[in-house]
């Protein structure tokens, strides 16, 4: 009874960290294994079903485990899955089934710092050691050193993060699920060249992977009638200041598509955004699926696209646990709250499911059975129906995946493989940030491809900004002279005109009458011209414009000053007129009072209008010169610093000492016409005024 509950026990799982001495800060070595000495037996206190494991089978490698690492994220990611994948096997499948019996899985992982040295040193330990199989970490640059000494000690290696041809050359007992650097982008390519795309350039990071990714562009576009615009290598983990000039670069080519071979590929998105450009279509060979990279630039992730040889949505099912790729996800985001699983984790996944494939199909851990197995077979895993070439690099093609507007990864290509359509082009970033920032869309309009807004009600609407800040505000109020009270204006004018025609006309056809001579018509027609010189200044008072960035701006400081002007010296005209007139009256009347013959001529009584003309003149010179009138508008109300209501008017900054003596002096005129008015009082009214 005791052995049947010992076989359906719940195994209990260890985790050991040991420190060594191999650097100052210590090697961080973790084992996984299976305890057999605590079962269910012991929780429940009854006998229970007992896997009778015979043995351990070791599968270890370096790995990227300190926060700090380059390689930390997927490093990490990689190695929950070969937990998950440890865990579950021995746990409901009693580890690797023999014929000799069950054998449990031990995992050793040592930290690799993200660095080749240490890589090596680390494959050399585990080389002595009795390690069965070796497992790699992520990156092609790191698996090459564990790559070389398998192949010096005639070890099994099993890469799970490495697409770099050379990683494999003449290694028959090296494998890797990823695809060959050289295929990684071929159904990108071949996608985006069916959505039009016709120029493709690229940019890689000098590393193994990348260099060799980015290597198979120039062939696949000539495949695919591509034109290779340029093809751009920057130094190991570029910054934002690197990739900035390469942009720049780029952004004078404009090509349709930009494939970046980097291993980060934030600073490249934030050297796209410093320079303000993007291409139609931008194609990364790592991040697009990791959460980092979304966590990093939000909704900047939407419309970039990557190359994967795995998504969830594959229908496929592990011939070793029996869990479907969307079982695996789910497994993997509860194991670690991530919002997506990439295919870094899937293929981690698959090389402990065809180890145990191979080992139990081969019945030996023996490496050349070992490997000649899985030379010649194919492995059905979570991550595919994986097969190796003669080079032992997974002959499955890679997809073609893309975040949608949701920030959602959807295969687009192959279309059989397709869980939604390739967005193409993608927008250029003002576009972006004007439909997803801006207030265009809840404003009444629609967004352009240069990032403006479209107002849909133009005659009440303007559209101000671009990107962010685009949106559409009310037209602004001028709060211009209306049409109606111009109209009023002119007339008047009109009418003192025709007014002042007329009575020139009269004054000329009765000049020889003699209450017409007494009135001195000279003087008579100088009255009528000041008074229209005086109302026209009606007409430029009329005269408005926008903002002093109008076409017509010399014109209306023009009407200004105009104003004034015509004001000044009409009433100059107007008045001076009147006591030359009056005076003349005056100086005739004293004379016969006195009973003296005088006779007083035109010229002598003129020196009054040069008097007031000249002083009226010197002052309107001074205002001219020293602080004229200009057009000036004051914003009354805005939206956001864009104004929405305003009001036009002349202004000066020392006007009012001007308009001030302007004044004065025509209120003395006004005194000194009413003393005159009152000393000629007693002359009958034909002569008087």
């Amino acid at each position: 009874m005791m052995k049947l509950l010992r076989a359906v026990a719940l195994l209990y799982i260890s985790a050991v960290t040991e420190t060594g001495a191999m650097s100052p800060n210590g090697i961080v070595s973790i084992k996984r294994s299976i305890d057999r000495d605590i079962t269910n037996e012991d929780l429940l206190q009854e006998e229970a079903p007992n896997c009778n494991f015979t043995g351990t089978v070791v599968l270890g490698g370096p790995f990227s485990l300190e926060q700090g690492d380059k390689f930390f994220t997927i490093g990490s990611n990689q190695l929950v899955s070969y937990n998950l994948m440890v865990d579950y096997i021995n746990r409901f499948k009693c580890g690797i089934n023999l014929s000799t019996g069950n054998y449990a899985i031990e995992l050793r992982s040592y930290d690799d710092q993200s660095d080749v040295q240490w890589t090596e040193v680390i494959a050399q330990k585990l080389a002595a050691s009795d390690v069965d199989i070796f497992l790699g970490g992520y990156s092609s640059t790191l698996t090459k050193p564990l790559a070389e000494v398998a192949h010096e000690n005639a070890k099994l290696l099993l890469a799970p993060g490495a697409a770099s041809t050379p990683v494999f050359d003449g290694k028959d007992k090296v494998f890797g699920t990823f695809p060959p650097t050289n295929k990684y982008l071929a159904q990108a390519v071949e996608g985006l060249a069916k959505v039009g795309a016709k120029t493709i350039a690229t940019v890689w990071e000098d590393a193994a992977f990348t260099r060799g990714v980015c290597a198979a562009a120039p062939d696949l576009a000539e495949t695919n009638q591509l034109e290779l615009t340029s093809a751009q290598e920057v130094i190991k983990t570029p910054n934002i200041t690197v990739l900035e000039m390469v942009a720049q670069k780029l952004a004078q080519e404009d090509p349709d598509v930009v494939v970046t071979c980097v291993y980060d590929c934030v600073p490249w998105m934030k050297a796209m955004r410093n320079v303000n450009w993007s291409p139609k279509a931008q194609v990364f060979t790592v991040c697009v699926g990791l959460h980092d990279f979304t966590t990093e630039v939000g909704t900047d992730a939407d419309y970039i696209m990557g190359v994967t040889p795995w998504d969830s949505s594959l229908n496929i099912q592990d011939s070793v646990t029996g869990l479907s790729a969307k079982d695996f996800a789910d497994m993997f985001k509860t194991q670690t709250s991530e919002l997506d699983v990439t295919y870094h984790a899937a293929s981690a996944a698959s090389v402990i499911s065809i180890a145990v494939q191979a080992l139990e199909a081969s019945d030996t851990t023996d490496e050349v059975v070992l490997s000649q197995h899985i030379a010649a077979n194919n492995f059905k895993t979570i991550y595919g129906d994986i097969g190796f070439d003669s080079n032992g690099q997974s002959k499955s093609p890679s997809l073609l995946i893309q975040y949608d507007t949701s920030g959602i990864v959807q295969t687009v290509f192959p279309e059989e493989a397709s869980s939604g359509p390739i967005l193409y082009p993608m927008p250029s970033w003002d576009r972006r940030d004007c439909i997803r920032l801006s207030q265009c869309n809840t404003s009444g309009g629609t967004c352009t491809e240069e990032g403006k807004c479209v107002c849909q009600i133009s005659d009440k609407y303007h559209a101000v900004g671009s990107g962010e800040t685009a949106e559409c505000v009310p037209n602004e109020r001028l709060n211009f002279i209306s049409t109606s009270l111009l109209g009023v204006g002119y007339f008047l004018v009109s009418v003192v005109l025709v007014l002042a025609v007329g009575i020139l006309i009269w004054v000329y056809h009765h000049r020889k009458n003699a209450l017409v001579k007494v009135s001195q018509p000279l003087f008579l027609t100088l009255v009528v011209l000041g008074s229209v010189i005086s109302s026209l200044s009606i007409i430029p008072l009329g005269l408005e414009t926008e903002y002093r960035d109008s076409y017509d701006i010399n014109m209306i400081d023009a009407a200004c000053m105009a104003v004034p002007w015509l004001w000044g010296i009409g009433f100059a005209v107007t008045f001076s007129a009147l006591f030359a007139k009056v005076l003349r009256v005056k100086l005739l009347y004293t004379a016969a009072s006195k009973m003296k013959r005088r006779k007083i001529e035109t010229k002598d009584v003129l020196s009054i209008m040069v008097v007031v003309l000249v002083i009226e003149t010197s002052i309107l010179l001074s205002f001219q010169f020293v602080s004229p009138l200009k057009w000036e508008r004051e914003v009354l109300d805005d939206i956001n610093g864009i104004a929405i209501e305003s009001v036009g008017h002349c202004e000066s900054e020392s006007g009012w000492w001007f308009f001030a003596s302007l004044v004065g002096f025509n209120i003395l005129c006004l005194f000194y016409a009413l003393i005159l008015c009152f000393q000629t009082k007693h002359i009958p009214s034909d002569f008087s005024e």
